[in-house]
């Protein structure tokens, strides 16, 4: 694939048709009309799962520009799910990781750029610490995901911090968040 720098340019716009093209023939109107009805904030659902999204990124390979291009389209969501597959992990940086979260729109969002990206950055650590105790309840939801991703790949080890972040977390009693910090609590406990 081609360098793309900007969507705005003819090059970036026939690089999203290909995609778009692509999830088109995998649509599901059953769940995309699903996925409005209970609120999905996407203006663009296609209604594809996963494994069909995986399949797509397995098809065209790791790259940042296309995987900047499919973040950066956020009114798809199929586009935003499919960009963490495509982005190659040595490149991500630091600052750039940190666009992203600050970006993520809703739960389904978060939980695939964690599963997919984020816990396999060097200093995932590092992003949990700084999101685990930010104002808005979707990224500290993030932080506290990514801790559980991190655990269940035995990639922890700040556990002294990381536990006191979700007691602290416990006690603000935010519905988003608490389910996840009750199950990190639990897993330190049993070890």
């Amino acid at each position: 694939m081609e360098n793309i720098n900007n969507l705005n340019t003819p090059l970036g716009h026939e690089e999203l048709k290909k995609f778009k093209h692509e999830f088109y023939t995998y649509r599901n109107g059953i769940i995309a009309d699903r996925l409005r009805s209970a609120g999905d904030c996407h203006k663009i659902i296609f209604g594809l799962n996963i494994p069909q999204l995986v399949n797509i990124a397995n098809e065209y390979g790791k790259n940042v520009e296309t995987a900047r291009l499919l973040w950066n389209n956020s009114t798809c969501r199929e586009s935003r799910l499919l960009a963490p597959m495509l982005f190659p992990i040595e490149i991500m940086q630091y600052d750039e990781a940190c666009q992203w979260i600050e970006n993520i729109e809703n739960i389904e969002i978060a939980d695939n750029l964690c599963h997919k990206l984020l816990k396999r950055l060097n200093y995932a650590q590092e992003l949990i610490i700084k999101y685990s105790t930010h104002d808005s309840d979707i990224l500290r939801y993030t932080a506290f995901r990514l801790a559980i991703n991190l655990i269940c790949i035995n990639a922890i080890t700040n556990y002294e911090t990381i536990i006191n972040a979700a007691k602290h977390e416990m006690a603000s009693d935010c519905n988003m968040t608490g389910p996840l910090c009750k199950e990190i609590i639990e897993e330190f406990v049993q070890e």
